[in-house]
């Protein structure tokens, strides 16, 4: 059956785990969205604006339907040991990983992205989807909340949600309608291979 707007709420997509092709699943359906002539709004987390990352270009291959938010102060490193996939990234990209910022710094970065999300669902013209780029990793670590983010999903109306990090919470995988986990198996990094412009960023 196809899913008619009509009937109800925009669906919530989640990609999650361990594996890389989270945000790369998210850019995807924003594609697809935007070849449908649909509007997107993309929100990022951790990810700073100053990053040179491939899809930072979008909003000007799709300058009327794509608008691009890059809300974060850098991935949140809780112990110098705790490097994730997205830390190797940014530290190739930049330097940009503000692993020495206080944990309240990131906290309030990520409710500044969160209230981005907010405005843009209550607005008197709201998108037809919003991604919230590794806003699941920002509950796993502890920037945000399960019930802060769900709330903020409740008033989505008919704006299909997308949400990316490691993490998903038992909440939110009852919450959503779809939901993906990503397993690594095998991964370049680990054979000395750095990432890769086009594939990885």
């Amino acid at each position: 059956m196809v899913y008619d707007l009509d009937m109800g709420k925009g669906l919530v997509y989640v990609f999650s785990g361990e594996g890389k092709g989270k945000t790369s699943a998210a850019l995807g359906v924003a594609i697809r969205m935007l070849l449908g002539n649909k509007r997107v709004v993309w929100v990022s987390w951790f990810k700073c604006a100053d990053w040179n990352i491939s899809e930072m270009g979008l909003p000007q291959k799709f300058v009327r339907q794509m608008r691009m938010y890059w809300m974060g102060e850098g991935f949140y490193v809780k112990e110098p040991s705790e490097i994730s996939e997205g830390v190797k990234i940014a530290k190739l990209i930049k330097g940009c990983v503000k692993d020495k910022s206080s944990f309240e710094r990131h906290k309030k970065a990520a409710h500044r992205a969160l209230e981005k999300v907010k405005a843009e669902l209550i607005s008197a013209n709201p998108p037809d989807m919003v991604v919230m780029d590794e806003s699941i990793q920002a509950i796993n670590d502890g920037l945000l909340t399960e019930k802060e983010v769900i709330d903020v999903l409740e008033i989505r109306g008919k704006v299909h949600m997308v949400l990316t990090g490691r993490g998903v919470t038992s909440g939110l995988v009852k919450y959503s309608d779809l939901v993906t986990e990503m397993r690594k198996v095998k991964h370049p990094y680990d054979t000395g291979i750095l990432a890769v412009r086009g594939l990885d960023y």
